[in-house]
């Protein structure tokens, strides 16, 4: 069901988001298909895996990175990371594993910008 309810509303990107045509926006964010950002939630995980799951927060967690587009509706979401995992991990790791289901910038756009936004 998830794979029917989270995807891109066009996933072939042809078209520059209209926010995005604003002035301040572009043409800086032209290609851009949206937002990505990791997220920790608490869980209570068995004693043997809390190390895995103790991450900078100091208690245990799973880390959970998510894709939005501009109208704010999610595209790709990856859970069950534990919370001791780096972003960058699991956004590599989901590239190569969720090659074909990931949304992509537009063809011949080779620029993919990662930014890693951290809440306290």
């Amino acid at each position: 069901m998830a794979v029917d309810t989270i995807k891109p509303k066009d996933p072939d990107f042809r078209d520059v988001h209209e926010r995005l045509r604003d002035s301040r926006f572009s043409p800086h964010f032209d290609d851009c298909i949206g937002a990505i950002d990791g997220s920790h939630i608490p869980v209570v995980v068995p004693a043997e895996e809390i190390v895995n799951h103790v991450g900078r927060h100091g208690y245990p967690t799973q880390n959970i990175m998510a894709v939005c587009d501009f109208d704010m509706r999610f595209t790709s979401v990856v859970a069950g990371w534990p919370g001791s995992a780096h972003d960058t991990r699991i956004f590599k790791d989901t590239l190569v594993k969720y090659a074909t289901m990931f949304p992509h910038p537009p063809k011949g756009n080779i620029t993919i910008v990662y930014c890693i936004i951290t809440l306290p």
